[in-house]
């Protein structure tokens, strides 16, 4: 099976322009509930299948599971099942589509998709760590970062490592609506925190959206049976 990144070619990676959420999608990032295993980010998760039908893309909501990483890609939380509330009120398929189409993904097969939403503050009380495991792999073919919001805030520029290395050959800060969008085994991605541009505080609202073939799916007891499994760390997080 080819790669479903190799469309993004040698370097890996590439910032795209994804279709504007709706307001009410934009309104939900206020509503989210706190992380329980990250204080100070406000997360929910929903996993989807997605397919090529009737000359357009299209997804469907998968049955709600705990979401896993396995103990190789995350030291933190790895083989822990994570229990988050799942998404509402968003349709997320224009935006998956338009992944989907910048990559030129194979319109006969059929994909796993993993999208969380997600906000961090920054304030007096809450420090706007982006990443608190710091620079990571997730174990995707696909990772994607999307910015919806930027809110009275600078920093958090998105970063990306060669694997081993300590400084970033990639640094910017997305805007809003810009998607930077890798092969995950080729890189380690990260963030730096964003700091308040005044001192009523701020937030930054992003997706993350993961793209596997739905035969290396990261969904269902067999994938579990493995995240939570003991092995030997692939890569630090």
């Amino acid at each position: 099976m080819n790669h479903i990144g190799l469309s993004l070619g040698p370097l890996g990676y590439k910032v795209i322009e994804l279709p504007p959420i709706s307001k009410e999608a934009k309104d939900h990032f206020s509503e989210l509930p706190e992380d329980p295993y990250y204080k100070e980010r406000w997360r929910q998760f929903s996993q989807y299948i997605l397919f090529f039908e009737n000359n357009h893309w299209a997804c469907r909501v998968l049955e709600h599971r705990p979401f896993i990483q396995a103990k190789a890609y995350n030291q933190k939380v790895g083989g822990i099942r994570r229990a988050f509330e799942p998404i509402s009120g968003v349709d997320p398929t224009p935006q998956f589509a338009s992944i989907a189409n910048e990559l030129q993904f194979d319109t006969n097969s059929v994909f796993q998709v993993n999208l969380h939403q997600w906000r961090t503050r920054v304030s007096e009380i809450y420090q706007g760590k982006t990443i608190p495991e710091g620079p990571h792999r997730d174990g995707h073919h696909i990772t994607s970062v999307t910015v919806w919001e930027r809110h009275n805030i600078i920093g958090g520029e998105s970063t990306l490592y060669q694997v081993g290395k300590t400084e970033p050959f990639f640094e910017q800060i997305l805007q809003p609506g810009q998607c930077l969008v890798m092969r995950d085994e080729d890189m380690v991605h990260g963030a730096r925190d964003i700091q308040a541009a005044s001192p009523e505080g701020g937030c930054r609202d992003i997706w993350v959206i993961s793209i596997n073939p739905w035969a290396d799916r990261r969904y269902g007891q067999e994938f579990e049976a493995f995240a939570t499994a003991e092995t030997t760390s692939l890569a630090a997080e």
